[in-house]
C-alpha cells in the first residue's frame, strides 16, 4: 500500500468532525516517517482482520445466491413439481423482503454494532439455506426465499458502511472493489463445488438437497467465526495496538469520518433521500446487476441449454466467474488508468454492450460462452467500481447509511428484474434476456453521465461560492456532511 493509497498525503483539504480542539490539531498535524509506516501497517492489519472476514462472508453470500440456479440444473425444478415460470417466481421472491428490510437492517447495524448484527444475519441465512434442502414444493421454496431475503438484506450494505467507518475516503474505492470481488469468487468455486456435491450418493437426499444443506451449514458456522473476530470500531480492534489505534483515529478525523459514533441525523436523512446524485450513482449498480445475476443465477442454466451435461454446466460457471473476478480486481485501478470513475464506468459498460450483442447475434456455443465471460468481466467491474464511486462521495454517518442502503436496494431491484428475463419458454437462445442486458448496459452509460455532470456542477459551485461556517457551532459543522466547504466530490 503506497502513501497515496493510505491517504497519508491526501491532496484533498482535511475535514474535521470532532468536538475537541486538541483532536483537531492532531488530525491536521503531519506525520513523521515512522508514524507513516505504522499507519500503513495498521491499515494492512485492518485489511486482514476486517476486510478479509467480510470478504469471506460475501463469498458465502454469493454461493448461497447462486445455488438456486445450480440446483435447478441438478433437478430441483422437476423434483418439486415446478413448471413454466415457477422457477422465475422462486428466484425473484426473495427480493421484496430483501428490499423492504434493507434500510432497517442497516440502521439496526448502527444500533447493535457490526460484530453482533452481521454475525447474526449470517447464521440466520445459513440456517434458512439448510431448510431449503427439505422443501417439497414451490410453496416451501417461496417461504424459504422470503425469509432468506430478509436475512440477507443487511449483509452487503452493512459491510459497505463498515468499510467507510474503518477506512479514509481515498481507500474506500479499492476496499469496496476487493469486497465485491467476493461475488465472482463465489461463482468460481460455487459451480465446481456443486458439481462435486452431486457426486454424493445417498438415496435419502437428492443432489440439489445436498447443495443447499452443505453450503448452508458452512455459512451458519462462519457466522459464529465472524462474531469471534469482528470489531465494531477501530479503537475496539483486537489486531491493532494502542499507537496504531491512535494513528487510525487521527487519520479518520482528518477525513471527516466520525468512526461511527455519531447518530444518524433524521433531517439530513430526508435531505439525502431527495439527492439525485445518490440515485444516479446507485442506478449504476442496478444496471450492472443485470449481468451479475445473469452469471450467478442463470449462467449454468444457459450453458446446460447449449447441450452440456448438468455437472459440466455447473463446473463451467467457473469460467465467467474467473473473468468477473479479474474485472473486479482491475476495477480498483480503472479510475487511475482512465482518469476518473466516469470513464471507468463507460469502459465496463462497453464490455456489457459487446457481450450482449454477441449473445444476440450467434448460436455458436464457443462464442456464447466467451460472451458470458466478457459479460461477467464488465458487469462485475461496474458493480465494484460503482458503489466505490458513490461511497467515496459520502461525508458523515447519515449519508453513509442512506447511500449504502440505496446502493444495495438498486442492486436488489436489478436482481429482481433479472429473475424474470431468462424464461423457460425462451430457451435455448434466451433472446429476451440478452436483449435486456443490452438495454441495461445502455442505461448504465446514461446514469453514469448524469452523475458525472452533477458532480462537476457541485464542485464548481463549492469553488465559486463556498459556504461560510464561521458562525456555526461544532455540532452544526459536523452535521453539514457533504455541504462542508472543504468537501469535494470524487469524479
Amino acid at each position: 500500500m503506497s502513501d497515496s493509497d493510505s491517504g497519508i498525503e491526501a491532496k484533498r483539504p482535511p475535514m474535521v468532525y470532532d468536538d475537541h480542539e486538541g483532536a483537531k490539531e492532531a488530525a491536521h498535524a503531519p506525520l513523521d516517517p515512522a508514524d507513516s509506516r505504522k499507519l500503513r501497517w495498521a491499515f494492512r492489519k485492518i485489511d486482514a482482520c476486517l476486510l478479509f472476514i467480510v470478504f469471506l462472508s460475501n463469498v458465502l453470500n454469493s454461493m448461497d445466491r447462486a445455488n438456486l440456479g445450480l440446483s435447478k440444473v441438478a433437478g430441483l425444478e422437476a423434483d418439486t413439481g415446478m413448471s413454466g415460470s415457477d422457477f422465475n417466481v422462486v428466484a425473484s421472491i426473495m427480493y421484496p423482503t430483501y428490499l423492504v428490510f434493507m434500510l432497517p437492517s442497516n440502521l439496526a447495524l448502527r444500533r447493535f454494532g457490526a460484530r453482533f448484527w452481521l454475525s447474526l444475519i449470517t447464521v440466520v441465512w445459513g440456517i434458512i439455506n439448510m431448510c431449503m434442502a427439505f422443501a417439497k414444493n414451490r410453496t416451501d421454496l417461496i417461504l424459504c426465499r422470503l425469509f432468506l431475503g430478509a436475512a440477507e438484506s443487511g449483509a452487503t450494505p452493512g459491510a459497505l458502511m463498515l468499510i467507510t467507518l474503518w477506512y479514509p475516503r481515498e481507500m474506500v474505492t479499492s476496499r469496496v472493489a476487493l469486497f465485491y470481488s467476493a461475488f465472482p469468487a463465489g461463482a468460481i468455486i460455487g459451480g465446481p463445488i456443486a458439481s462435486g456435491i452431486m457426486k454424493i450418493s445417498n438415496p435419502r437426499f437428492n443432489h440439489w438437497e445436498w447443495i443447499f444443506f452443505i453450503e448452508g451449514l458452512v455459512t451458519a458456522g462462519f457466522g459464529l467465526v465472524m462474531f469471534a473476530l469482528l470489531s465494531d470500531y477501530p479503537e475496539r480492534s483486537w489486531c491493532l495496538n494502542g499507537k496504531e489505534k491512535t494513528l487510525v483515529k487521527q487519520r479518520m478525523e482528518a477525513d471527516q469520518v466520525d468512526g461511527g459514533h455519531r447518530r444518524v441525523n433524521n433531517k439530513k436523512l430526508i435531505k439525502n433521500a431527495c439527492d439525485p446524485l445518490i440515485y444516479a450513482q446507485a442506478l449504476i449498480l442496478f444496471c450492472a446487476n443485470f449481468g451479475v445475476n445473469t452469471i450467478l443465477t442463470f449462467a449454468a442454466i444457459i450453458v446446460k441449454e447449449m447441450g452440456y451435461s448438468p455437472g459440466a454446466s455447473q463446473a463451467m460457471q467457473a469460467a465467467p466467474g474467473i473473468c468477473g473476478f479479474i474485472g473486479i480486481l482491475l476495477s480498483r485501478y480503472y479510475p487511475r488508468w482512465l482518469g476518473n470513475h466516469y470513464r471507468s464506468s463507460l469502459f465496463c459498460s462497453l464490455w456489457l454492450l459487446i457481450a450482449s450483442v454477441i449473445l444476440l447475434a450467434t448460436t455458436n456455443n464457443g462464442a456464447r460462452i466467451f460472451a458470458l465471460c466478457i459479460l461477467s468481466f464488465g458487469a462485475f467491474g461496474n458493480v465494484a467500481m460503482g458503489p466505490g464511486w458513490l461511497m467515496s462521495n459520502v461525508g458523515g454517518p447519515t449519508r453513509s447509511a442512506f447511500a449504502g442502503a440505496m446502493n444495495v436496494i438498486c442492486g436488489g431491484l436489478g436482481g429482481l428484474c433479472t429473475s424474470y428475463i431468462y424464461r423457460n419458454k425462451d430457451a435455448p437462445q434466451y433472446l429476451f434476456g440478452h436483449g435486456m442486458n443490452l438495454f441495461a448496459a445502455l442505461l448504465c452509460v446514461v446514469t453514469a453521465t448524469i452523475a458525472h455532470f452533477i458532480i462537476g456542477h457541485r464542485n464548481k459551485r463549492k469553488e465559486e461560492r463556498p459556504l461560510d461556517i464561521s458562525g456555526l457551532s461544532d455540532d452544526e459543522i459536523i452535521d453539514l456532511e457533504n455541504e462542508h466547504p472543504s468537501f469535494r466530490y470524487v469524479k
